[in-house]
């Protein structure tokens, strides 16, 4: 458990931010999001641009940000992504805040807003894709997405190399991350995209459902961009 020391300031913007939410509910968003299996402990159907034009209402506070994470509450883990400052979240802090994680709307929040601003963003994803953690290894695979085009040759062989190794799973968005990252791997260079498409043929085998949608996946970009 957490526990922050009183701050008036703070508890003010929160309790502001949080009036903010209740005013731009969406109750029949947030039902069909359950439906559709996206749960979350509290949730105010609150869109994600709402969301965003609310963060421009603050300065970025790495303090503000941790009170925000620990309400639980979907839209202040948003809103968390959006003001943390990127030069004060470390990959320890992240690790710990991503195995909090069991949606794929966080992980795509979390990459987009913050991951993928860290300095320290590949060798953050060699922690997250080596982890033993399904939801850590899915926003390793996600956040490559993301940074593809700033990763070292070093991170990009052990991404691959990862990915092929947990390629035949039966987690959906593990395999879909995959096939994701892969692609866009194939992105940085004709070298890079022959590697993958060559590894594919030597490794995967044909009755695998996961392996067979990173194929595709893989196939659709490659045919799009030519390059091998």
């Amino acid at each position: 458990m957490n526990f922050y020391i009183s701050n008036k300031e703070l508890d003010a913007q929160i309790a502001e931010i949080r009036r903010k939410i209740r005013l731009s509910m969406n109750g029949v968003v947030s039902e069909q999001m359950k439906i559709s299996g996206i749960s979350y402990k509290n949730n105010f159907g609150v869109s994600i641009p709402r969301l965003r034009e609310i963060a421009l209402e603050y300065k970025p506070n790495h303090d503000l940000c941790q009170r925000l994470w620990v309400l639980k509450i979907r839209e202040t883990m948003i809103l968390s992504t959006l003001l943390q400052p990127a030069e004060k979240f470390t990959p320890e802090l992240a690790v710990e805040r991503i195995k909090e994680i069991d949606q794929m709307e966080m992980v795509e929040q979390m990459c987009m807003n913050l991951l993928s601003k860290m300095p320290q963003a590949g060798e953050l994803i060699l922690m997250l894709i080596q982890s033993d953690s399904l939801w850590l290894q899915i926003t390793g695979f996600m956040l490559t997405v993301r940074v593809y085009s700033r990763l070292n040759e070093a991170e990009i062989t052990a991404v691959i190399s990862r990915a092929f190794e947990l390629s035949d799973t039966k987690e959906f968005y593990l395999y879909k991350t995959i096939g994701l990252s892969l692609s866009r791997l194939c992105r940085r260079d004709t070298a890079t995209a022959a590697f993958v498409v060559e590894n594919i043929k030597i490794r995967f085998v044909s009755d695998s459902i996961a392996q067979n949608y990173i194929v595709n996946e893989v196939k659709l970009e490659t045919d799009f961009l030519d390059n091998i």
